[in-house]
């Protein structure tokens, strides 16, 4: 009897580690490497936390924080993006062992059951618009990108009918129906033939950041203009 009793004890304290340490650590990791592969980040840091710790392992968790540096959504790269989130339910079979045949954006929407908060917050820097801007338009030379409170100003080289121009943008970063678009309020061009044009209001909105890009039903809220970098809130809707 004692010999079962002294068994029985050692069986619930392996228990207890597994659901409170073990098992979070390991949700932790797992999802650390699903966000890496989600964001192409070069470094990602989570915590989780609930009280008691064992909730963790049932897929019930208070509080999250994810920091990821160097990171990508979509077609922008970011210089920080962190994410916070409160009373979160997860699929905790489907964060260890994954369904076949699923996009990291669509794993990472069936994990989460339900939140009553997550939160987005990243940074994008002028040289991130920059190299942006150099993906998007085909043969844009030379291009320098300002960011200020006031506004957005972009200029740069392109060909035009044989010979290289002169390009001056001016505009800036609006949420509208949950996308992020660059709203241009002047375009100028500047070349031997053309001599001088100023194309206001010419390109219209230009989508930055499609909100179907982001996981966990987020949907961008608002951009903040700062000194040579954006900052860009989401949150769940």
């Amino acid at each position: 009897m004692r010999k079962f009793l002294v068994f029985m004890a050692g069986l619930f304290l392996i228990l207890v580690v597994l659901l409170e340490v073990i098992l979070p650590k390991t949700l932790s990791n797992v999802l650390e490497t699903q966000i890496t592969n989600l964001t192409g980040a070069q470094e990602v840091d989570l915590d989780l936390s609930s009280s008691p710790n064992l909730k963790i392992a049932v897929g019930n968790i208070d509080k999250i924080h994810v920091a990821a540096n160097l990171g990508r959504i979509g077609d922008v790269d970011f210089k920080t993006l962190t994410l916070d989130g409160e009373n979160i339910s997860v699929d905790v079979p489907e964060i260890l062992f994954p369904s076949e045949n699923l996009s990291s954006q669509e794993r990472t929407n069936k994990i989460l059951k339900s939140a009553d908060k997550i939160e987005m917050h990243g940074i994008i820097t002028a040289e991130d618009i920059k190299s942006f801007i150099a993906k998007k338009v085909d043969k844009f030379d030379n291009a320098e990108v300002n960011i200020s409170p006031e506004g957005v100003a972009a200029s740069g080289e392109i060909k035009i009918m044989g010979r290289m121009a002169e390009v001056e943008m001016a505009g800036t970063f609006v949420e509208d129906n949950g996308n992020i678009y660059f709203r241009g309020t002047s375009l100028n061009i500047k070349n031997s033939l053309l001599r001088h044009i100023q194309l206001d209001r010419f390109f219209g909105d230009v989508k930055i950041l499609d909100a179907d890009k982001l996981p966990l039903n987020l949907k961008y809220d608002s951009v903040e203009l700062r000194e040579n970098e954006i900052l860009i809130t989401a949150k769940m809707r």
